[in-house]
């Protein structure tokens, strides 16, 4: 699906329409904005988590497990240089931590087990281990 960002001519607000859906994209005061929505950084953070979620509800449904919900927190940040160079020499320059908590008294270990195995599955969470390649239009 398209997205189209309009930023104004000063500050860091950023209009951004998906499809029929309207968000608000900023920066944090300290950075110079005026705080009126998640960074883009955030958003990809979001994502991440929105789609693990929604990965598990579908392959709950069509396994038919007794998933009641899930919770997906996701923290990402962007590395400096410094902290790339010290992650070591395979290191990314951006680190996410995810932690996936599955909601569901009749759940068994084996459905757990798998459950957190598809989770690495999702789309979102394969492009940024995979990269992806990008087009200038």
């Amino acid at each position: 699906m398209k997205s189209k960002a309009i930023l104004g001519p000063t500050g860091f607000k950023v209009d951004v329409t998906i499809g029929d859906h309207h968000i608000v994209s900023d920066e944090p005061t300290e950075k110079g904005g005026t705080d009126l929505g998640p960074t883009a950084f955030s958003l990809l953070s979001a994502a991440l988590s929105a789609c693990t979620a929604a990965t598990l509800r579908y392959y709950a449904n069509l396994k038919q497990i007794p998933l009641e919900g899930v919770e997906v927190e996701v923290d990402g940040v962007r590395r400096t240089p410094g902290e790339q160079n010290a992650a070591g020499p395979a290191a990314k320059g951006a680190f996410f931590s995810k932690r996936i908590t599955l909601i569901g008294e009749k759940l068994t270990p084996e459905q757990k087990e798998k459950l957190l195995a598809v989770a690495e599955k999702c789309p979102v969470n394969r492009t940024l281990l995979e990269g992806a390649d990008m087009q200038k239009a």
